[in-house]
């Protein structure tokens, strides 16, 4: 944080922008933007109730199971004692079932870690509380008396509905060698989630010292945060764009199911690609000149591709302690709601084949340049043209947080980060720090999942 820590000139304003209702335009697009924020909640909040059908496995209890049988398997490894990993687990193992499926999934893994199959009523009780689960639950059964061995088709159902802990059950059932590879996928996962543990902790207290240099700068006045001031009309403008940009992103995706025609996987990305097309540009079609529809979205290189990049790393490692308190946040949401995030990008990671492969792009490079160009391009300087920026940016970090399908235990530390982006967007002025931190932290995450699963 040297001479990095100078920002860029402002841009000199432009002549004010006066289109024609630009102030009906801003109120319209402030109701279009908490109108799909409320759709996005009440459809998440339908999913996780079990509004769906189908049953698809939960990967936050799959994970814990996969740490669990891990650590289980080390502790065994280096020949010390399991039994109060074992006790603890046990007793805290409830809080994470939220369905008759989930109370299935736990019987399981309670088999594995009393290292004795669960007993025949116990099955039948969950058989006969939630008639769907009769058919997993024979299946099962059958493995136990089979040695493993089931049906091609009952077993990929038994595993498209349960995931990991499907193999988990085949494990116990199968002979040692299958016990000791469903073993070694725990222990692999155990080591990388001990190993994130400890990058984390230094990535905190790296984090830590830059935060606190940069609000020792920022105080002595070496440090700017201050976004190029923007009219209320201009501001306006940039709401509506973001407004058409949201409500296009979700409406031409179920418009696109109605059609008849099979279309290939990646069509589906096309919608985005339209409402991103058309967001960014609606700007300059209510009047706004080039130059100024530049500098309000930070579409220009700063002070180079390199140092803003730089500033980018520099960022979300600061954000790294605040993260933590995120983290605390969510915590406390979970044990008040019994709710846990999840993201269906993780159903991607835990299959198999080039999926993956899409995933990270989509993580890495579509997410970071799409959501800065709407969120830290439109959204945030839009109401900050009305607000301050500090309230501005905390509520472009709400909706940001929201629209995301974690569910609201991923909405503190989701809004940390997009606050993270929208302070660099204010020390920087262009978009490149701020899309390098959010690539940053996807590409991370992507990388524990690839090594988790």
């Amino acid at each position: 944080m040297n001479d990095s820590a100078v920002p860029p000139p402002l841009p000199a304003l432009k002549p004010e922008l006066s289109p024609r209702y630009s102030r009906l335009g801003a109120v319209l697009a402030v109701c279009v933007i908490i109108a799909c924020v409320v759709f996005v909640v009440r459809m998440q909040s339908t999913h996780s109730a079990g509004g769906g059908a189908e049953v698809r496995p939960n990967r936050m209890l799959e994970l814990m199971a996969r740490y669990t049988v891990g650590v289980k398997g080390l502790l065994r490894s280096a020949q010390q004692s399991d039994v109060a990993l074992t006790q603890a687990v046990l007793q805290d193992i409830t809080k994470f079932s939220r369905t008759d499926e989930d109370a299935l999934r736990l019987l399981i893994l309670k088999g594995w870690l009393r290292d004795d199959w669960p007993a025949g009523a116990e099955w039948g009780a969950i058989a006969a509380k939630n008639a769907g689960l009769l058919e997993d639950v024979t299946t099962v059964e059958n493995m136990k008396t089979t040695g493993g061995r089931v049906k091609d088709e009952a077993w990929k159902k038994l595993r498209q509905r349960h995931g990991w802990i499907a193999d988990l059950a085949r494990g116990q059932t199968a002979d040692d060698n299958a016990r000791q590879a469903v073993a070694q996928q725990g222990m692999k996962t155990a080591v990388v989630l001990i190993g994130v543990s400890m990058f984390g902790m230094l990535a905190a207290v790296g984090g830590l010292v830059v935060l606190i240099l940069g609000i020792v700068r920022w105080r002595s006045g070496k440090l700017s945060l201050t976004l190029a001031l923007r009219s209320r009309a201009e501001g306006g403008v940039l709401l509506e764009g973001f407004a058409i940009f949201l409500a296009l992103f979700l409406l031409l995706p179920w418009l696109l199911r109605l059609l008849s025609v099979p279309l290939p996987g990646w069509a589906g990305y096309g919608p985005a690609l339209i409402a991103l097309i058309i967001g960014m540009t609606w700007p300059l079609v209510r009047g706004m000149q080039r130059a100024p529809w530049r500098e309000a979205l930070g579409l220009h290189r700063g002070q180079g591709l390199w140092r803003e990049m730089g500033v980018g790393v520099l960022g979300w490692l600061a954000s790294v302690p605040l993260l933590v308190l995120g983290m605390i946040a969510a915590s406390w949401i979970m044990k008040l709601t019994g709710e846990f995030p999840s993201h269906p990008i993780v159903d991607v990671f835990a299959s198999n084949g080039w999926a993956k492969f899409g995933a990270i792009l989509l993580a890495v490079v579509w997410a970071p340049i799409s959501e800065e160009i709407m969120f830290r391009g439109l959204l945030f300087p839009g109401l900050s043209a009305r607000l301050r920026c500090l309230l501005g940016a905390v509520l472009g970090a709400f909706v940001f947080a929201v629209i995301h399908p974690q569910g609201w235990a991923g909405v503190p530390a989701i809004m940390v980060l997009a606050c993270t982006f929208s302070f660099l967007r204010l020390w920087r002025q262009s978009l490149i720090a701020p899309m390098t931190a959010h690539a940053l932290n996807n590409g991370i995450m992507c990388v524990v999942m690839l090594l988790m699963w």
